[in-house]
């Protein structure tokens, strides 16, 4: 059996597990219906990536897919049945939400099913694709360039909340975790493996003592789920023979990876606690305090219960997955939250949607570019997300807060079952603007680009969803765009830094000119 298959079907079975412990559970109708539309949902998707190629010829639109299914359907009854409660419970509307996701996993099949029948399969490249990989996107990085890489992108990760541009190069600091990728793809010639995993080992607690330094969990958080979707979308695509030995490793890793759920968790709520200090004291004293905070399980836990009471006395509920780590990766509810606030808007208030929706649209446009064009957007007013818009509309409460909503909550109101076919043709270009980070070889493998690697973890998440329309439309847009003006400048910085070392190292005269072509 292969390592796809071995995933595929431990994928279905964990589901069919799932499945009759939420009967066990919970038999209520609504538990069960639930659990049901879940189950058809989650087994037809995963049986058409084993029964069909789409991981081979479009592995990033592919697992977008399967994303979706993990963070907002089938996660949901993993991740609840793990904690033996009802995947109903603590969901405003579980079936017609659940109803609701699965139709609209069904219609990402059906666009997907089609893209792949249109999409070319000949190794010869496009327009798009050839200038990408004239500006090195599809290169294979050397192990220097990307400790380089990693560097600068952890360097811009600390400058995120002050840099539109360090934002968007902060996702390059996971670019030594590709090292393990590479070393599988191109053997022990690639670079000294044992010293490249103690570098690793090391550079891994520094990213940790930077994210308790700087109160920044996303960081720590984006880095782990990076590095773990990067050898689940490697296994999903892998067709070699399942060992006893690679068995072996995979349960090693199961085990330390349920085992550190909960230290992880902690580490991460000691973070949250910690967060009163930030930009009061110095990075040393405030991993101190996280450090202090998460010895002390009884302030975690007082913490825990003070944050869920908060969330039960709110309207806009997000505390349906209780442990925090997993809740990372499960959406579900921000769903449920959006199409329920959604159902409660008026024909006026769905006029608003539209023209705040508007504003969003443009406001993604550079100021200058809205003044030559004279719109009138005030981008300094508009702190506020489509999730506030929704709950504003629907309940009245007060905009604010950045509550996470969700593109079917706002479709849904906009353009009512008519958004239905709107998200078929949406999925057609987010496909399109996913797989344009893979390339086609000469003897007809589909390589995955450094990029695209390394935006596993939000694609996985929103590849085919998001808080809002307009964010889907600022990936494809802007993203595609910014992520490679970028990265191809840092790829260049990183091969002259490299040849300055390399030339240090051996003592060899080299021009700056020649650096810059090698």
């Amino acid at each position: 059996m292969t390592i796809s298959k071995f995933i595929s079907n431990t994928l279905i079975s964990l589901t069919f597990v799932a499945f009759v412990a939420q009967l066990i559970i919970d038999f209520s109708t609504i538990n069960i219906a639930t659990s049901c539309i879940i189950l058809t949902s989650s087994v037809s998707t995963l049986l058409y990536f084993r029964w069909s190629k789409a991981f081979d010829s479009h592995p990033l639109s592919s697992f977008a897919i399967i994303g979706f299914c993990l963070t907002s359907i089938l996660g949901a009854m993993l991740a609840q049945s793990g904690a033996w409660t009802a995947v109903s419970k603590d969901l405003y509307q579980p079936i017609f939400t659940f109803s609701m996701l699965a139709m609209y996993q069904a219609i990402a099949l059906l666009a997907h099913g089609f893209y792949r029948m249109v999409s070319s399969t000949s190794t010869k490249h496009g327009l798009l694709r050839s200038t990408f990989q004239a500006m090195g996107i599809y290169a294979t990085p050397g192990v220097l360039n990307l400790w380089i890489i990693g560097l600068m992108g952890l360097f811009f990760v600390l400058l995120a909340n002050i840099s539109p541009v360090a934002r968007g190069l902060s996702f390059l600091a996971w670019a030594p975790f590709l090292i393990p990728i590479y070393l599988q793809q191109m053997g022990p010639n690639y670079c000294n493996a044992k010293k490249n995993y103690i570098l690793l080992f090391m550079f891994t607690i520094l990213v940790g003592l930077v994210a308790m330094a700087f109160n920044a969990r996303a960081m720590m958080l984006s880095g782990i789920a990076t590095v773990a979707l990067l050898f689940f979308l490697i296994g999903l695509r892998s067709d070699k023979l399942v060992s006893s030995k690679m068995l072996f490793r995979m349960g090693i890793l199961l085990v330390l990876g349920v085992t550190l759920s909960w230290p992880v968790s902690n580490m991460v709520t000691a973070m949250a606690i910690a967060r009163a200090d930030r930009g009061k004291v110095s990075g040393a004293e405030m991993v101190t305090k996280t450090l202090e905070n998460f010895q002390k399980q009884d302030k975690i836990d007082s913490f825990r219960k003070e944050v869920l009471s908060r969330e039960l006395q709110s309207s806009y509920d997000e505390g349906y997955i209780k442990n925090p780590f997993v809740a990372r990766f499960v959406i579900t509810q921000f769903h449920d939250n959006a199409m329920y606030f959604a159902s409660k808007v008026s024909d006026k208030g769905a006029e608003q949607v539209t023209s705040i929706s508007g504003d969003f649209f443009w406001a993604t446009l550079p100021q200058p570019i809205l003044d030559a064009l004279k719109i009138d957007v005030n981008k300094d007013k508009m702190y506020f997300s489509m999730g506030d818009v929704l709950v504003n509309l629907a309940v009245g409460i007060p905009l604010g807060g950045q509550k996470t909503g969700s593109v079917f909550g706002q479709g849904w109101v906009m353009f009512g079952v008519f958004f239905s076919f709107i998200y078929f043709f949406m999925c057609l270009v987010l496909f399109i603007a996913l797989d344009l980070f893979s390339i086609r070889t000469t003897v007809g493998k589909v390589e995955l680009a450094v990029i695209g690697m390394l935006n596993v973890w939000p694609n996985f998440l929103f590849g085919i969803t998001a808080d809002s329309l307009h964010y889907l439309f600022i990936g494809v847009v802007r993203g595609v765009i910014q992520s490679v003006l970028l990265y191809s400048i840092v790829f260049a910085i990183s091969k002259v830094v490299s040849g300055l070392i390399t030339m240090l190292m051996h003592k060899k005269p080299m021009t700056i000119s020649s650096l810059a072509v090698k």
